[in-house]
C-alpha cells in the first residue's frame, strides 16, 4: 500500500518568559499569556530592529485604552481632571465620539446625488426626541458636502446644525414641488397651523450655523412657523430666481409665521446672505421682535417684506410685524424697494432700519429711481444713519417715514448778503431744500460758527419745518452766546434761505430729520 507523509508547521513555544530570539520570520507562541511573536531578523538582514514583533490575537483587546480616555489637552504636564491627579476622570471612546453627531452616521452621503431627505430627518428627530432625559440633544454636525433633499426637512425644537462653511456645506431641495427647503415643526413633527397641538413643544432654542440652504425653483426656501428663540449665523439662503422686473410669486428666502397661540418672536439673522429670490425675509403675521444684523441682501425683487395682508381683522395678522430691526446690512441689486412695510390695516409698528447701505435699489438698473429704497406706509417706523447710493435723495424714502440723515460736511454762510440766500449743500452745490409735498416736518439741527479775531461767536439751533397745504411754516429756536447776525427762512417752495448781517463768513454744520 501507499504510504502518506503528513508534514506540520514547528514553531517554538513555551512560557512568554523563556521566549529567545526567534531567528527571521521564526513564530513564538507564549502559552501562558496565548500571546504570538514573530521574529524581526537581524539589521544586516533589512529589519529595522532586531527582536522580536507581537502579532495581535483574538485575546488581545485593543481597545482597552478606549476605556480609559482621560482628557490631557496639548501638554505633558498631569492634568487634574477629578478631585486629584490620582482620580481622573475616565471616559469610554463611545461616549466621547457621542458628543458629537455626525449627519453621515444617519445615512446622509453629501455627494450631490444620493437622496439624503431621509437620513437627514431621522438624524435631526432622533437626536432631539429620542434622548432618554430629554437634556442630552446634540449638535448635528453636515461635513461640507452637498446634501440633496426630495422633500422638506423638519426642524425640531432645540435643534443645533453646524455646517463647515456656507460656500463648503450645502443642503439642496430637489423637488420643484415641494413648498420650502426646511421649516419648523414641533416635537411631535406637527407644522403650521397644527403646532402645539396635543400638548407638542413649540419650535425654540433652535441655532443653524455654517450652512447654504439651496432651491432649484421658485419656491420659499425656510419657512419659520411659531418660532422663537432661533438664531442664524453664517447661513446662506440661495434660490433660483434671476429675472429682475416684475416677479409675482410672492416666495422668499425666509417667511416668518405665526399661529393664533403662538407667536414667532426673538429670532437672529446675523452675517447671513439672502439671494436669488423674489423676496429675501418677508411676513405678514404678528411676529415680534426679529433681528437682522449684518446681513447682505442681493439679486431679489424686493429685499424685506412685511404686513402686506396683515389687515388688523384676520386672525394673527392684527398688528403685522413689529420690532423688527434691520442694522448694519447692505442690499445691492434689488429691483423695487429694499425695506417695505405695508398698510393694509394693521399696526406695524416700532419697526427700524439703522446703519444700513443701499446700492441699486429701486432703479431696474438705471438711475430713473422708479421706487424708493425704503417705503414705510405705516407711521411709527424709523429709519437712521443709512447710506444711499442714489442720486435722487428724496426718493430713497416713502410712505410715513422718520429719517435721520449723517451729519453733513461744513458749508459756508457768506458775509453780509444783504437779502435771503438759499443754504447750499457743501457737497452737492444745490440748495437745502425740504419737500413740502412729501414731509409732513422737517427738523434741520444746526450749529453756526462766526469767529471775529479772538472772539467766537457760536449758535446752536433747531429749526421745525412743517408742510401745511403745500406750504412751509417753521420756527427757529436756538441758544447762541452772543448775536451771531443770521437770520433763516424757508420758502414756499421749502428752499432754506438766510440773510446775514455784515462781520464775518460763518460756518454751518447740520443735519437733518426728515418725517416722511
Amino acid at each position: 500500500m501507499a504510504i502518506t507523509q503528513i508534514s506540520r508547521i514547528q514553531h517554538r513555544r513555551g512560557l512568554k518568559e523563556s521566549l529567545p530570539q526567534l531567528a527571521a520570520g521564526e513564530l513564538g507562541f507564549a502559552v501562558d499569556t496565548q500571546e504570538l511573536f514573530i521574529g524581526n531578523g537581524s539589521i544586516t538582514d533589512g529589519a529595522p530592529e532586531t527582536g522580536n514583533t507581537k502579532i495581535i490575537t483574538e485575546d488581545d483587546n485593543i481597545l482597552t485604552i478606549a476605556n480609559t480616555y482621560t482628557f490631557r489637552g496639548n501638554t505633558d504636564s498631569p492634568i487634574v481632571t477629578g478631585v486629584d491627579t490620582n482620580n481622573a476622570v475616565v471616559r469610554t471612546l463611545q461616549k466621547k465620539l457621542d458628543d458629537f453627531a455626525n449627519v453621515k452616521d444617519f445615512g446622509a452621503k453629501g455627494d450631490g446625488s444620493t437622496d439624503d431627505t431621509d437620513a437627514i430627518n431621522s438624524a435631526i428627530k432622533n437626536i432631539q426626541t429620542v434622548e432618554s432625559t430629554g437634556k442630552q440633544r446634540r449638535r448635528l454636525y453636515f461635513p461640507g458636502g452637498t446634501y440633496i433633499v426630495n422633500g422638506p426637512i423638519l426642524i425640531f425644537p432645540f435643534t443645533n446644525i453646524l455646517g463647515d462653511g456656507m460656500r463648503s456645506t450645502t443642503i439642496k431641495q430637489n423637488d420643484s414641488t415641494e413648498e420650502c427647503v426646511f421649516r419648523t415643526c414641533d416635537d411631535k413633527g406637527n407644522t403650521s397651523a397644527n403646532i402645539g397641538s396635543d400638548g407638542g413643544t413649540i419650535p425654540q432654542a433652535i441655532s443653524i450655523e455654517n450652512i447654504q440652504f439651496q432651491q432649484s425653483s421658485d419656491n420659499h426656501i425656510a419657512i419659520l412657523d411659531a418660532c422663537q428663540d432661533t438664531h442664524f449665523l453664517n447661513v446662506q439662503f440661495s434660490g433660483s430666481f434671476t429675472a429682475q422686473g416684475g416677479a409675482t410669486n410672492s416666495k422668499a428666502c425666509v417667511d416668518i409665521r405665526g399661529t393664533t397661540a403662538n407667536t414667532s418672536k426673538h429670532i437672529h439673522f446675523q452675517h447671513c446672505v439672502f439671494e436669488k429670490s423674489e423676496r429675501g425675509v418677508m411676513s405678514d403675521f404678528d411676529i415680534q421682535d426679529i433681528v437682522i444684523q449684518g446681513c447682505e441682501f442681493k439679486t431679489l425683487h424686493r429685499g424685506v417684506n412685511l404686513a402686506e395682508t396683515s389687515d388688523g381683522s384676520t386672525a394673527n395678522k392684527i398688528t403685522g410685524p413689529t420690532g423688527v430691526m434691520i442694522a448694519n446690512c447692505i442690499f445691492d441689486g434689488i429691483d423695487v424697494e429694499g425695506v417695505f412695510i405695508h398698510d393694509a390695516g394693521g399696526n406695524p409698528a416700532g419697526n427700524i432700519v439703522a446703519g444700513t447701505s443701499f446700492r441699486n435699489v429701486g432703479k431696474n438698473s438705471d438711475d430713473s429711481a422708479e421706487r424708493p429704497s425704503i417705503n414705510f406706509e405705516h407711521g411709527n417706523n424709523f429709519a437712521y444713519g443709512n447710506f444711499f447710493h442714489r442720486s435722487d435723495t428724496l426718493s430713497n424714502f416713502a410712505g410715513s417715514i422718520y429719517h435721520e440723515g449723517p451729519v453733513e460736511e461744513a458749508t459756508t454762510l457768506n458775509n453780509n448778503t444783504s437779502g435771503f440766500v438759499d443754504v447750499l449743500n457743501n457737497a452737492t452745490g444745490s440748495p437745502v431744500q425740504f419737500d413740502n409735498q412729501r414731509e409732513n416736518q422737517v427738523q434741520f439741527h444746526y450749529t453756526i460758527t462766526r469767529s471775529t479775531g479772538s472772539s467766537t461767536k457760536k449758535r446752536i439751533g433747531v429749526i421745525t419745518a412743517v408742510s401745511i397745504d403745500a406750504n412751509m411754516v417753521f420756527t427757529d429756536d436756538f441758544t447762541e452766546n452772543a448775536d451771531s447776525g443770521i437770520v433763516f427762512q424757508v420758502t414756499t417752495a421749502g428752499v432754506l434761505q438766510y440773510d446775514s448781517t455784515n462781520d464775518t463768513t460763518a460756518t454751518l454744520k447740520y443735519r437733518i430729520l426728515r418725517y416722511v
